[in-house]
């Protein structure tokens, strides 16, 4: 079970915090990625392929538009999981197993992709991105995160069950 300090606060264990860190790794690389398509834009642009033809030589403010809305969707996205990791390190359990369902969902595609023909699983693709998956997946997984995020649910419920009365 997870010690708990003089005044029944919960200590965190170091594999959450460890899971945490690496989702804001996770979330931090994804920002640089953003950061990488916005300083190459044209190139991006320029990848854009709709209806089998490329949409930058056939209209491109649609193409800036669509990649504009794709990075706007991913920077939200990696928003909301900071403050999903926010939630883990506070000891919220569903935000625990939402995470690793994330972790899992996105080891699966990364693999999906691998096993349908796309791309090759290497450095410039999605090793590092797979292997902070792997990393999460494993530190939010061990039996001290379980029992720290049972054990601070179990302390909140302690505290608020005599206000109630």
């Amino acid at each position: 079970m997870t010690a708990a300090d003089a005044r029944g606060r919960v200590k965190r264990p170091p594999s959450v915090t460890g899971g945490v860190l690496l989702m804001a790794v996770r979330a931090l690389s994804g920002g640089f990625v953003i950061l990488t398509v916005v300083g190459s834009w044209d190139t991006f642009t320029a990848t854009i392929v709709l209806n089998g033809e490329k949409l930058a030589q056939t209209d491109p403010p649609a193409a800036g538009a669509l990649l504009g809305g794709v990075l706007a969707v991913y920077g939200l996205y990696l928003l909301l999981y900071l403050g999903l990791a926010a939630l883990v390190f506070t000891g919220r359990n569903w935000a625990r197993v939402v995470a690793m369902s994330f972790a899992s969902v996105s080891i699966l595609v990364s693999f999906a992709d691998y096993e349908l023909g796309g791309a090759q699983i290497t450095l410039r693709t999605s090793l590092v991105s797979v292997t902070i998956d792997i990393l999460i997946l494993l530190a939010l997984s061990s039996t001290n995160a379980r029992h720290y995020a049972r054990a601070v649910r179990d302390a909140r419920t302690a505290r608020s069950e005599p206000a109630a009365r």
